[in-house]
C-alpha cells in the first residue's frame, strides 16, 4: 500500500522518537538500578517498618515494663534536678538512656493514655530493631563486598521469630542486641577508615552500648586491644602515633558517653563505676526455672542451658549457615594464621566469632545467672547472623566453581526455602512468635513443651485472653482474676473500662497462665470450674480461661453444674442454714439458692475430727481435728444465681465434721454446725473384721508381752488383741535384710522404723499396723519396740524368712517384657510407664546407680483426688529408695512403683541425693495418655 509523503514523514518522526526514548531509558536504567541496589536495604527496612506498623497493636505488655518506666522516671527527674531519689533507688545502677528517650518524648507529645504510651514504646523499640538490621546489611555488604549479601544479613537478622516478637515488647534485651550490631558496624568502619573521627564515633556507640548493659565493656576491650596491636605492629613511627591517638580518642569518647548518659556516675564516677561492676559480677536474681523437664536454678544453671535454648529457638536455616560460616572462617584462619593479626576482613570475622563464642563460654564457665531462656544473651545473635552471612557467601562461592553444576541455583533455592519456611512459621504463630521452637524439640506431643520449658514467662499472651473475653461477651463488665494485669492497659479505653480486675473470690473468670509452679505458679482456677477457652502453641497450653460464674459462660459449660445443683436441691441436707450442707463418704457440698457477694467473699469452715487422732497430720494432733477450711474462690462456682462449693474428704475414718462460715474481715463466725458421720461405725466394723480375719492365721512370731507378727508376700503386720495407748506410744523398729546385698547398695539392712500413727489403727480394743515389704527378696527381718526414754528394747524378734528365688525370676521376666517395648524416657535410667505403674530399668547397673533416691511425682487430672496436704503442691509425692521398690539381678536393676487409681495427667521422674539441699541428678516429665 502506497503512503503519502506526510504519512511517511510522520512515521519517520515516530520511529526517531521511539529510538530516542529507548536510548534515554538505556542511559537511565543503569543509574536507576544502581540507585535502587544501593538503597535496597533501606527499601526492605521501609517495607518491614510498614509491616511492623500494621501489627504494632497485636502484641501484649511484658511484666518488666513498669519497672523500666519507673527507672526512666527516676533518672529523668534526677537529670532535671527535681529530686535525688535516684541515688537511693534500687535500680540506680541500670543505664536507662533508651528508657529516658521514649519517656521524654511522651512528655513532649503530651501522651497520657496508657494505650498510647505502650504503643509508642513498642514502636520505638521496633524501629531500633530495624536500625540494627540496617547496620547488619551495611556491615555484611562492606565485609563481603556484595550488596545482596547485605540483604541476606538483613533477612537473617529480622527472620528470627522470637527476636521479632520481642522487638515490640522487650525494651531491655532488644536495644542491646540492636546497638551491639550498630557497634560492630561502627568498629568495622573505624578500622577501615582509620581516622580519629571514625574511632570517636565508634566510641560513642560503645559508650551507649555499655549504658544499656555492662556487657558492652567486652567489645570495648576487644576494639581497644586490636587498636593497641595495630600500634605495636605499625611499620613506622607515624603509623604508631596515629594508632595511639585514634585509640585514645576511642577510649575517651566511650568513657565520656557512658559518663554523660549514666547520671548515677556523675557524683563519684570511679567509685560508682566500681560499685556497678561489682553489683553485676555478683548479680544473683534467684528463681527456679523449668528446663528440659527439670527444675533448675537461675544462679547455677546447667552448662547446656543457654546453648540448648539458642539451638531450639533459632531458625534452622540460620543455624546451618552459622555453622558453615564458623567452619569456613576456621579453615581460612588455619591456612593463613598471620592474617588474623592484621587489619583484614579475616581478622574482623575472627572478632565476630570471638564476640559470639567467648561470652557464651564465660557464662557457662562462671555459672552466671540466667533466666527466661536465653534473652540475656540475645546480643550473641548479632555476630552469629553475620557469621551465617559469611557461611552463605562461602557456599555460593563454592557453588560457582565450574565442576559444580547448578550449585549456585541450588544454594539460593535452599536458603530461600529456609527463609520462606521461617516466615511461614512467623505468620502462623502471629502474634505468639515468642513461643517459637524449631524441629530440634518435639513439638508434636501434646503439652510436651509446657512440661519441659517456661513458655510465656512475661505473660504477654494475657492480652489475647482479655480480647477473647471482650469479643465473646460484648456487653457489661467482666470481673476477672489473672496475672499479667498490665495487658489491660494496652487495650482501648472502652475495653479497659469493661475489664474489672478483682481478687479470686469476686471473679467471674480466671485467666490461668500455665507457667511452672516453682517460677511463680499459675493463677489456678477452682478445680471444678469449666475451662471455656484454652490457647495453645504447638499443642501446649499457653493460657486457659475458666468460668467461675457460669451465668456468663456458654450454656454447654453450665449444664453439668446446673444438673448437680438441681440434684442437691432435691435432697434433704444434713444442715440447713445460710448454706445447705450435704455430706457423703467422699465429699462435703455447700449449696445456696440466692447467693450474694458476701457469701462468695467469706471463708468456709471445714474441720474434720477422725476416729483415731493418729490419723491426723503431726501438726494437727494437739488440736484434735484437721482444718480443711477454704475460700469460695478455691472450690466454688456460681450458676443461675446460686452458689455451689465442693470439698473432698480425707480417706481415714471420720467421727464428726464441723462446718460453717467465717467472716474474715469481721473475724467472727457467721454460722456453725456439727455433723456426725453416719458411716463412722461402719468403717470401724470393717477394720475390726480385717483384724478378726488375720488373728486366726498362724503368726510368724507370737509374743505374750508384745505384738504378734504376721508376714505375707507383700507386708509385715503387727497385731495385738488387747491394746492400750501405752502400747502405741513408742516407735516400732523394722530392719529388713535382703537376700542379695546389692539391693541395698552396700548397706547391711533397710531401716523401715515407723510410729504407730503412721501405719496403724485401733478398733474394738485391738490395734493393727502394717508395713509393705520391698520388691526385692527379703532374707530376714528384725522387729521390736524400744522404750521411749531409755531406748531399751521392750520386745524384739529376729525372724528368718524362707528363701524366695521366684521373686528374682519375676523381676527377670518383667525386665525382659520391658525390653521389648520403647521406654517413655531414655536417660540415666530407662523409664517405662503403663496404666498402673512406673518402672525404672538399667541394663548395666552398679550400687552407685541405685544409692540415690528416686523421684516420682504424680500429677492428677483433678487436684481434688490428692490428699488434703498435697493439694497446694498439685502432685502426689511418691519418692522412694531403690531398696524399697527395686532389685538387682544378672548385672541389671529394676524398680517399680504403682500408680494411683485416679486419672493421671503426667508423672515427674528422676533421682536426687538426700541432703540438706537435694538437687536432681536427672529429671524428666512424662505426659500420660488420656
Amino acid at each position: 500500500m502506497n503512503r503519502s509523503g506526510k504519512e511517511r514523514h510522520a512515521l519517520s518522526l515516530t520511529g526517531r522518537s521511539a529510538a530516542r526514548g529507548r536510548a534515554r531509558l538505556a542511559a537511565i536504567w543503569p543509574v536507576a538500578a544502581g540507585f535502587l541496589a544501593a538503597r535496597s536495604a533501606w527499601l526492605a527496612c521501609a517495607l518491614c517498618a510498614l509491616a511492623g506498623w500494621a501489627v504494632l497493636d497485636d502484641y501484649g505488655v511484658g511484666e518488666d515494663a513498669p519497672l523500666l518506666r519507673k527507672t526512666a522516671q527516676v533518672t529523668l527527674d534526677y537529670v532535671l534536678g527535681r529530686d535525688d531519689a535516684l541515688l537511693a533507688y534500687q535500680d540506680r545502677r541500670y543505664g536507662a538512656v533508651f528508657e529516658v528517650l521514649p519517656l521524654g518524648a511522651e512528655r513532649l507529645l503530651g501522651l497520657q493514655d496508657s494505650r498510647a504510651i505502650h504503643l509508642w514504646r513498642h514502636g520505638l523499640t521496633h524501629l531500633l530493631f530495624l536500625a540494627g538490621g540496617l547496620a547488619a546489611a551495611a556491615l555484611a555488604g562492606r565485609l563481603y563486598g556484595r550488596r545482596w549479601l547485605g540483604l541476606a544479613a538483613l533477612g537473617l537478622f529480622l527472620l528470627h521469630p522470637r527476636l521479632y516478637a520481642h522487638s515490640f515488647f522487650n525494651s531491655k534485651d532488644i536495644p542491646f542486641l540492636s546497638l551491639f550490631m550498630v557497634a560492630l558496624w561502627l568498629a568495622q568502619r573505624a578500622f577501615r577508615h582509620g581516622t580519629g573521627g571514625a574511632f570517636a564515633l565508634c566510641g560513642i556507640g560503645l559508650g551507649l552500648l555499655t549504658n544499656v548493659r555492662l556487657m558492652g565493656v567486652l567489645p570495648f576491650a576487644a576494639v581497644l586491644a586490636l587498636r593497641a596491636c595495630d600500634g605495636l605492629w605499625a611499620a613506622d613511627r607515624a603509623a604508631r602515633r596515629q594508632a595511639l591517638c585514634t585509640g585514645g580518642a576511642f577510649a575517651a569518647t566511650a568513657a565520656l558517653t557512658l559518663y554523660a548518659t549514666l547520671p548515677y556516675l556523675w557524683g563519684d564516677p570511679v567509685r560508682r563505676f566500681a560499685e556497678i561492676f561489682s553489683h553485676w559480677a555478683q548479680h544473683d536474681h534467684r528463681v527456679i526455672m523449668l528446663f528440659r523437664g527439670d527444675n533448675v536454678s537461675s544462679w547455677a544453671p546447667p552448662p547446656a542451658y543457654a546453648p540448648v535454648w539458642f539451638a531450639i529457638t533459632a531458625p534452622p536455616f540460620a543455624l546451618l549457615l552459622g555453622g558453615v560460616g564458623a567452619w569456613a572462617l576456621g579453615r581460612r584462619g588455619l591456612r593463613a594464621p598471620s592474617a588474623l593479626v592484621r587489619n583484614t576482613r579475616l581478622r574482623f570475622e575472627g572478632l565476630l566469632l570471638a564476640c559470639c563464642v567467648l561470652p557464651a563460654l564465660a557464662v557457662i564457665v562462671l555459672g552466671s545467672t540466667l533466666y527466661n531462656g536465653w534473652r540475656h544473651l540475645y546480643f550473641l545473635y548479632a555476630p552469629f547472623c553475620l557469621l551465617a552471612t559469611g557461611g552463605l557467601h562461602a557456599l555460593t562461592t563454592a557453588a560457582r566453581q565450574p565442576r559444580v553444576r547448578g550449585g549456585a541455583l541450588g544454594t539460593y533455592g535452599l536458603a530461600g526455602l529456609g527463609a520462606a519456611a521461617t516466615l511461614g512459621a512467623m505468620v502462623a504463630l502471629h502474634p505468639d512468635q515468642h513461643l517459637y521452637f524449631n524441629f530440634l524439640e518435639d513439638r508434636a506431643t501434646p503439652e510436651r513443651l509446657r512440661a519441659r520449658y517456661d513458655l510465656d514467662y512475661w505473660m504477654v499472651s494475657s492480652r489475647r485472653a482479655l480480647e477473647f473475653l471482650l469479643a465473646r461477651y460484648p456487653e457489661g463488665p467482666l470481673y476477672i482474676h489473672m496475672r499479667g494485669i498490665l495487658n489491660r492497659e494496652i487495650l482501648p479505653a472502652a475495653d479497659r473500662q469493661r475489664i474489672v480486675l478483682v481478687d479470686a473470690g469476686r471473679a467471674d473468670f480466671h485467666i490461668t497462665q500455665h507457667r511452672a509452679w516453682w517460677y511463680g505458679g499459675p493463677t489456678a482456677p477452682p478445680p471444678y470450674a469449666p475451662v471455656i477457652h484454652a490457647h495453645k502453641a504447638y499443642g501446649s497450653t499457653v493460657f486457659a480461661i475458666a468460668a467461675v460464674n457460669l451465668e456468663r459462660a456458654e450454656a454447654a459449660a453450665a449444664v453439668p453444674y446446673r444438673a448437680a445443683y438441681r440434684a442437691l436441691a432435691a435432697r434433704a441436707p444434713v444442715v440447713r442454714d445460710r448454706f445447705d450442707v450435704h455430706v457423703d463418704e467422699q465429699a462435703v457440698r455447700w449449696v445456696r439458692t440466692a447467693c450474694g457477694p458476701a457469701d462468695a467473699a467469706s471463708r468456709f469452715v471445714l474441720h474434720v475430727i477422725p476416729m483415731q487422732a493418729q490419723d491426723l497430720p503431726a501438726d494437727r494432733r494437739d488440736a484434735g481435728f484437721d482444718n480443711l477450711s477454704f475460700d469460695f474462690a478455691q472450690r466454688g462456682v456460681r450458676v443461675d444465681g446460686a452458689c455451689l462449693a465442693v470439698a473432698p474428704l480425707p480417706a481415714y475414718p471420720i467421727r464428726q465434721l464441723r462446718v460453717g462460715q467465717w467472716l474474715t474481715g469481721e473475724k467472727r463466725m457467721l454460722w456453725r454446725a456439727d455433723v456426725p458421720m453416719p458411716s463412722a461405725s461402719a468403717v470401724a466394723r470393717a477394720y475390726g473384721a480385717a483384724y478378726r480375719t488375720l488373728a486366726p492365721q498362724a503368726a510368724l512370731q507370737r509374743r505374750e508381752e508384745g505384738f504378734d507378727v504376721y508376714v505375707t508376700r507383700s507386708a509385715v503386720t503387727l497385731a495385738k488383741a488387747s491394746c492400750t495407748a501405752v502400747d502405741t506410744v513408742s516407735r516400732f523398729i523394722l530392719h529388713l535384710t535382703p537376700a542379695d546385698p546389692r539391693d541395698l547398695s552396700g548397706l547391711p539392712f533397710a531401716n523401715r522404723d515407723f510410729h504407730f500413727f503412721e501405719r496403724g489403727l485401733r478398733m474394738a480394743g485391738a490395734c493393727l499396723a502394717a508395713v509393705p515389704l520391698p520388691a526385692w527378696p527379703v532374707q530376714s527381718l528384725t522387729v521390736g519396740q524400744p522404750q521411749p526414754e531409755t531406748e531399751r528394747m521392750l520386745w524384739q524378734a529376729d525372724l528368718r524368712l524362707p528363701p524366695a528365688p521366684r521373686a528374682a525370676d519375676a523381676y527377670r521376666a518383667a525386665y525382659r517384657d520391658l525390653m521389648a517395648v520403647a521406654p517413655a524416657y531414655r536417660g540415666a535410667f530407662d523409664v517405662y510407664v503403663t496404666a498402673d505403674a512406673v518402672a525404672f530399668a538399667k541394663a548395666s547397673c552398679t550400687a552407685a546407680d541405685t544409692a540415690s533416691r528416686f523421684i516420682l511425682h504424680v500429677v492428677p487430672v483433678r487436684t481434688r483426688e490428692l490428699p488434703p496436704d498435697r493439694r497446694r503442691a498439685g502432685f502426689a509425692n511418691r519418692d522412694f529408695e531403690f531398696a524399697w521398690q527395686g532389685a538387682h539381678f544378672d548385672g541389671a536393676c529394676l524398680a517399680r512403683a504403682a500408680l494411683p487409681a485416679y486419672p493421671v495427667t503426667r508423672v515427674r521422674v528422676g533421682q536426687f541425693r538426700s541432703s540438706a539441699a537435694p538437687l536432681p541428678l536427672w529429671q524428666a516429665e512424662i505426659p500420660m495418655a488420656r
